[in-house]
């Protein structure tokens, strides 16, 4: 029988999880004799959906072309329209090197795989932000009709929030695992990639290592199991190659910088009474613990140098937490990173940056020990708290340990498992985890 190959991005999980990871029983069960990554750089910025795309590309996101969760553009609705459609990606992904080797392919919730041609059965990642049918909503994205099958199957929870308004947390993450389940027992693709955001969700609400970020691994072994049943339903387990990773850590923070506050006081933004923005010449799109700066006019020097200059002070004031202020050339180098901004902005792991444009410019959190703490990401990579990369299965060599790697050389290593190669990528086939 063909190896199989199953990829499950638990998104902010880091590698501290795994000690703990290692006292649940189905971690234990399916990773009891495994090969893994010791720290996994991750990418700047370090967000969802430009490092879910690195890891099918093995690109940075300069060449890959995604640089944010959502693009820098305003729609009529006013809300911020995620990417979905893989046609925005720039690259071959490993979606088509598994096609050249002949294997049938799937997407659970993977980010931005909507109606990637050689994705056979998707179900694309996608929130519910609007009043649509979820049959509707995944059939605009290229399910099949075996995924619509197991959308409709699963999809009661979602149905009842998009008729009630009533939604649990969690929702979509439940409703992702039951059609990854599914589809392990009646579809029995050769290669799936899923992706849940549960820790991610944790992380953002109560911090770094709170309470949530616990019931959350624990869910995470449970849903463990729940795979693993699957795969031993479907007589496939012995031979399914499984690969546990995640896409960036976070940090705590105890600030907010509302940069495009200070962009106004400095003359570059102008907002009216109605608190909307009324006209603008520079304008910072928040990646977390970051934010990439645009010029409404990016050709105009007098406006570039003005604006630079106007960033190195807010940076050099040491007011506002701004470890760096990168020109696109400079981050292009650094990290592979760059696109139609101007600038990005990098702060020192306690700051965040809100892409709001009234209040204070200054949002003290503070240390109230009764009070949640908050957590997010977008930092430089070397601030601490790596992702993760463990892998077992018949394509894998036990006990196999590589102490450092880069995300983007998770694309070439899987494409490994097949004898494959992706010829634009940035990063390399790790071969040391592969037998």
């Amino acid at each position: 029988m063909k190896q199989k190959l199953i990829v499950l991005s638990m998104d902010a999980m880091i590698f501290e999880d795994i000690a703990y990871m290692r006292t649940k029983p189905n971690f234990r069960k399916l990773f009891g004799k495994c090969a893994q990554i010791n720290h996994v750089r991750t990418i700047f910025p370090a967000i969802t959906y430009p490092c879910h795309t690195t890891l099918i590309t093995g690109c940075n996101p300069g060449k890959h072309g995604v640089y944010n969760n959502v693009p820098f553009k305003d729609y009529e609705d006013k809300k911020k329209h995620w990417y979905l459609d893989a046609k925005v990606i720039r690259v071959e992904d490993l979606f088509a090197a598994a096609k050249r080797a002949g294997c049938t392919t799937a997407s659970v919730y993977w980010p931005i795989c909507g109606n990637n041609p050689n994705i056979d059965h998707i179900i694309n990642e996608y929130f519910f932000f609007y009043p649509e049918d979820p049959i509707d909503a995944f059939s605009r994205m290229g399910a099949s009709r075996e995924a619509l099958a197991i959308v409709e199957k699963n999809c009661a929870e979602i149905r009842h929030y998009l008729q009630t308004g009533e939604r649990r947390s969690g929702m979509c993450d439940r409703f992702a695992m039951d059609c990854v389940c599914d589809m392990i027992r009646d579809v029995q693709p050769d290669v799936m990639l899923i992706h849940n955001s549960n820790p991610d969700t944790a992380r953002h609400l109560g911090g770094v290592f709170g309470k949530e970020v616990y019931e959350s691994l624990d869910r995470t072994d449970a849903w463990l199991g729940d795979m693993i049943r699957a795969l031993e339903e479907a007589g496939t387990y012995d031979d399914t190659n499984f690969v546990l990773l995640s896409d960036h850590g976070q940090h705590d923070y105890d600030r907010r910088i509302r940069l495009n506050v200070l962009l106004a006081q400095g003359g570059f933004l102008d907002v009216a009474p109605d608190g909307g923005v009324y006209d603008w010449q520079a304008y910072a799109q928040s990646n977390g613990m970051s934010a990439s700066v645009y010029l409404r006019d990016s050709g105009n020097t007098a406006l570039y140098e003005k604006v630079y200059a106007y960033l190195l002070e807010l940076k050099n004031s040491g007011k506002y937490g701004f470890t760096q202020v990168y020109k696109t050339e400079e981050v292009k180098e650094k990290y592979g990173t760059y696109g139609p901004f101007c600038f990005m902005v990098a702060t020192d792991g306690k700051t965040s940056i809100s892409e709001a444009w009234t209040k204070d410019a200054i949002e003290e959190l503070g240390a109230d020990e009764q009070k949640p703490r908050c957590a997010t990401h977008g930092h430089e990579p070397d601030l601490g708290h790596d992702p993760i990369f463990i892998a077992r299965g018949p394509g894998f060599r036990e006990g196999a340990v590589i102490e450092r790697a880069e995300l983007r050389d998770v694309a070439p290593t899987l494409a490994g498992l097949w004898g494959e190669s992706l010829p634009q990528a940035e990063g390399q086939c790790l071969r040391a985890l592969l037998k």
